[in-house]
Order: structure tokens, then C-alpha cells, then sequence
């Protein structure tokens, strides 16, 4: 079985997150936006986003007592490669996609969702001093494991 460590995962992709949205808004800008309009969507996006998932009222439905399950002794912990990539699915690309779609049409909304994934990567930061580096997932079943 091959586990993630939910502590790893958050360091790993935040730079990936800020990189892709600063990206974003440069091509945002290179592509035609203003770049008054273009700084001020991409701070609405990575604010807006932030504000959004810690404030999310959904999570007061989430089941905090659920005790983990002990690792298994043949657990192993994936590469710090694929726990990248795989912690950006689908979030941080699907967002990066999107931004790529509108990039022509409408430089400003790519600069927006560039702030969308740079809030992302906001947020993970934020979130990591309340991650308990003893925690493992299956990414196939959910299921959370401690070490």
C-alpha cells in the first residue's frame, strides 16, 4: 500500500500553487490586461479564495471523530514527486486550465483564477501548523492512517 503524508503534501505543493498563479498573471499581462486590472483580479481571486475555504459552511457537516487507523508495517510513503502532483488534482490544475482557456479572450479573468490558485497555495500555508505530521492517506480509499 502506498500512503501520502498529508504535512508533505501541503509543503510540496504550495510553491507550486504561488508559481502557477504568478505565471498566470504574467501570461495575463503579456497577453493584453492592463496590469492595474490585472494585480487587482488576481488579489480578488487568491483573497476571495482563501476567505472562501476557511470560512466554507460545509465543514461544520465533516466528521471530526473519526480516530485514524495505525499504519501498516508494509505502508510505504509515496515520492515527494507523485504526492506533488497528485495534490494538485484536480484543484490547482483544473483552475490552471481554466486560466489558460480564457487567457485570449479575456486576459483579466486568467489574471482572477491565477489569484484563484495562488490563494490555493495561501491557504495551505495557513493550514500548515494545524496538520498533524503523524497523518498518512490512501489515496485510493480515503482512509487516513497515524505513524
Amino acid at each position: 500500500m502506498t500512503v501520502h503524508s498529508f504535512r508533505e503534501r501541503g509543503l510540496l505543493v504550495i510553491p507550486i500553487r504561488f508559481g502557477l498563479g504568478l505565471a498566470t498573471l504574467l501570461a495575463a499581462v503579456l497577453a493584453g490586461a492592463d496590469r492595474g486590472p490585472a494585480l487587482l483580479a488576481f488579489v480578488l481571486g487568491l483573497l476571495g479564495i482563501t476567505f472562501t475555504i476557511f470560512n466554507d459552511p460545509r465543514a461544520r457537516f465533516l466528521r471530526k471523530d473519526v480516530e485514524p487507523l495505525p499504519l501498516p508495517p508494509d505502508a510505504v510513503v509515496a515520492s515527494r514527486g507523485r504526492q506533488a502532483f497528485e495534490a494538485t488534482l484536480p484543484s490547482t490544475l483544473g483552475v490552471t486550465a481554466l486560466a489558460a482557456i480564457a487567457l485570449v479572450p479575456q486576459p483579466v479573468l486568467a489574471a482572477l483564477l491565477g489569484g484563484v490558485c495562488a490563494g490555493l497555495g495561501l491557504a495551505a500555508l495557513f493550514s500548515l501548523g494545524r496538520i498533524d505530521p503523524s497523518l498518512y492517506v490512501d489515496p485510493k480509499s480515503d482512509v487516513v492512517y497515524r505513524r
